[in-house]
């Protein structure tokens, strides 16, 4: 009994033996599965993190690198201002071929990561080509965070001139006259070559900057633009060409608009210019009202005032430049012939009425270089310009005749600048809150230069040859971001990584 009792039990117990034995064993390997999930999360959360933070490395490496770019260029701005000694400043080294390199650190980032960044620029006293800077952004990442991640770049600069295009409206401009046209030289090569292409080239330009769809903005009627024209507008609509008129290179048929020589969303810069300080202590005078034929500067000279026994008679020296080499002279008005000799300045002081009315026989003539001088002519004024006569003669030379156009674009109604003559006109004129009407030479004359007002209005037969020279005349900002690349492959890196050598 007692055995036959003990065989039972031992046989009802192996049953739960078994149950137990399989649930250890899918116990185990259900800790398995977890331990496995739990080390594939871990891993996939690590490697996340990993790449959150490598991604965030990534931007801070092109926050440094532009950290670079802004430090060179205030560097650069500080050089044109005339610091010469700005890259000597702050760990800048300047190398025998002129270029300025600098490595420095930005501390310590989220993460324990450092960051630096490494600068190069060409030609860091401006003396010659014109610059370029590279930056070399550098995140060096903690331990076991992967390698350093950099990030290059890359910008060239160039000249700013507001004088980069022939023609330039804020709002409309016209050309009345069956023959006008525009084309464009360079004073540099010479004289303009009406006849052949030694100097005369399909590269004249014109621009209205306005964004107005519900009227012309760009009326070229039968004048041959033998170039480029630029509208604001998104579409061409704005402009406006007559049967006879042409858009295009040498050779376009009238009434054609050759592919690819108009451009839409032109924008330009219209800033206010205020007059030149320096009209005070040596260099400065103020001879009032230039009514009568008049030299600037002034050679020594004997005045009288009063007659008879109360005559006094003044002896005058001669009128000496101002640090800068230039003459200035406040000038109430000009009503009479005008002849420079040197290089002047001259600020019309009345705000309103013709500042400068020329007619009759009269002329502002700017005479041609000699004896080591290069005559040159500034005008400044808030007031109306009418300018006839044997209006502005200047030897064929646009850079030296400039007129300023002061009236700011606060002001109620624009200012009126009138100017013909009957002989070629030649200089730059920028009054962008100004009415412009432009007629050199009577019936068959030219204007060279640059022209950029509110309107502009070519009247008559006149032909504009736009100045190529003029596009490199420094204007309040002298240089500005031309291009701008980052080096993302091995190859360009590696053509550029001998900008760094040492650093």
């Amino acid at each position: 009994m007692h055995a036959s009792a003990s065989l039972s039990r031992r046989r009802t117990l192996r049953p739960a033996a078994r149950r137990r034995g399989s649930l250890l064993i899918t116990a185990l390997l259900l800790s398995a599965v977890i331990a496995l999930s739990l080390g594939s999360f871990l891993s996939l959360a690590s490697q996340s993190t990993n790449l959150s933070y490598r991604g965030f490395y990534a931007g801070s490496a092109m926050n440094a690198a532009e950290t670079g770019l802004e430090e060179a260029m205030w560097a650069i701005r500080r050089r044109l201002d005339g610091e010469t000694g700005v890259w000597s400043r702050a760990g800048w080294t300047i190398e025998t071929n002129g270029a300025a390199r600098r490595n420095f650190p930005l501390g310590t980032i989220s993460g324990g990561a450092t960051s630096r960044v490494q600068i190069f620029v060409s030609n860091a006293n401006l003396a010659g080509a014109e610059p370029f800077v590279v930056a070399r952004g550098i995140i060096t990442p903690p331990s076991g965070r992967g390698p350093a991640i950099e990030r290059w770049i890359k910008i060239t600069l160039k000249k700013r001139s507001l004088f980069s295009t022939g023609l330039v409206a804020r709002d409309l401009i016209t050309f009345s006259g069956n023959n006008a046209s525009v084309d464009a030289y360079d004073s540099r090569l010479g004289a303009y070559t009406p006849n052949s292409f030694a100097n005369r080239f399909a590269r004249g330009s014109a621009g209205s900057a306005s964004v107005r769809t519900d009227r012309v903005n760009f009326d070229l009627g039968n004048a041959d633009i033998w170039g480029f024209v630029a509208v604001g507008t998104e579409t061409t609509a704005s402009l406006y060409v007559g049967p006879n008129g042409t858009i295009g290179p040498f050779g376009t048929s009238s009434g054609t608009v050759a592919p690819g020589h108009v451009s839409t969303k032109f924008t330009a810069n219209f800033e206010d210019i205020t007059h030149p300080t320096t009209y005070t202590g040596t260099g400065a005078y103020s001879p009032g009202d230039i009514s009568s034929a008049t030299t600037l500067p002034r050679p020594a000279r004997t005045t009288t005032t009063g007659n008879g026994n109360n005559a006094v008679i003044t002896h005058h020296p001669a009128d000496v430049p101002a640090a800068d080499g230039k003459y200035y002279y406040n000038v109430d008005s000009i009503t009479g012939s005008l002849t420079i000799a040197d290089n002047v300045v001259i600020r019309i002081t009345a705000t309103s009425g013709n500042a400068i009315n020329i007619g009759g026989n009269d002329s502002i003539t700017i005479n041609a270089p000699s004896a080591g001088k290069t005559p040159k002519l500034e005008i400044f004024t808030e007031a109306d310009v009418k300018i006839a006569g044997n209006g502005v003669a200047n030897s064929g030379r646009p850079e030296a005749f400039f007129l300023w156009g002061t009236r700011p674009q606060s002001r109620a109604t624009a200012q009126s600048i009138d100017i013909s003559g009957n002989g070629n006109l030649s200089g730059v004129v920028y009054a962008p809150n100004a009415d412009i009407s432009l007629k050199g030479g009577g019936n068959s004359g030219n204007v060279f230069g640059s022209i950029v007002g509110k309107n502009i209005t070519l009247t008559g037969n006149s032909a504009f040859h736009y100045d190529e020279s003029l596009a490199d005349l420094d204007a309040g900002e002298p240089l500005g971001l031309n291009k701008w690349d980052e080096f993302v492959t091995h190859v360009d890196r590696q053509s550029h990584s001998h900008y760094f050598d040492g650093l």
